[in-house]
């Protein structure tokens, strides 16, 4: 059996189709959506999003945290309009789509990694939608009223911790099935909401 292509140390087992090389178990992990796009079809990325659910589902009975701060609650929102976008684009979204879109998107962001490895002749194409989901929540800034405010950046463990509450929100509701748009569909419900109360707002001149 042939060498892992990365530590070149290891026994490769599994092939990777962003590289097109042989890794071994423990490179796959470590280079994962962190050092390298990994595209959807990949049997090991997809056994990762099988297993990061499965982590929420052992603590869907536990209280949810409940953002109150006005800067977090900004960039969920900011999140959430991406993620409305994309459903609206394509019916074929599902709130499981979403969860792994974010839970990628946590684990990038987590690792702190910002470069991504690609084959050469793939760098012009598009990025996977849960990078493009990292590069909007990286140029986020907090706007208050009309001004940004003094410290509009967010931290990591901030944006962590958005991404984190957005997936639970996910599963409460939910119920922990995925494989439908009902998440979806109440996101949608809530921007339709706040977008016409804004409509009625009447503007009083003095």
């Amino acid at each position: 059996m042939a060498l892992c292509h990365h530590c070149n140390r290891r026994k490769a087992k599994r092939h990777c189709p962003a590289l097109r090389a042989d890794l071994c178990q423990l490179c796959c992990g470590e280079l994962r959506q962190k050092k390298v796009n990994c595209p959807g079809s990949c049997p090991y990325l997809q056994h990762q999003a099988y297993q990061e659910q499965r982590k929420w589902q052992r603590f869907r009975s536990q209280p949810r945290e409940t953002i109150n701060d006005e800067r977090l609650a900004w960039l969920i929102a900011q999140i959430e309009m991406a993620l409305y976008e994309i459903a609206q684009r394509s019916r074929d979204f599902t709130d499981r789509e979403a969860f792994r879109i974010l839970s990628q998107a946590r684990e990038k962001i987590a690792a702190g990694e910002k470069k991504i490895i690609l084959p050469e002749e793939r760098i012009e194409k598009k990025p996977e939608i849960s990078e493009a989901l990292v590069n909007l929540i990286n140029q986020v800034r907090y706007e208050k009223g009309l001004v940004l405010s003094t410290s509009s950046g967010y931290s990591r463990e901030e944006k962590v911790r958005c991404l984190e509450a957005l997936m639970g929100l996910i599963y409460d509701i939910t119920g922990g099935d995925l494989r439908q748009r009902v998440y979806l569909e109440d996101l949608a419900r809530r921007i339709e909401k706040a977008r016409k109360e804004k409509n009625n707002q009447k503007i009083i001149v003095p």
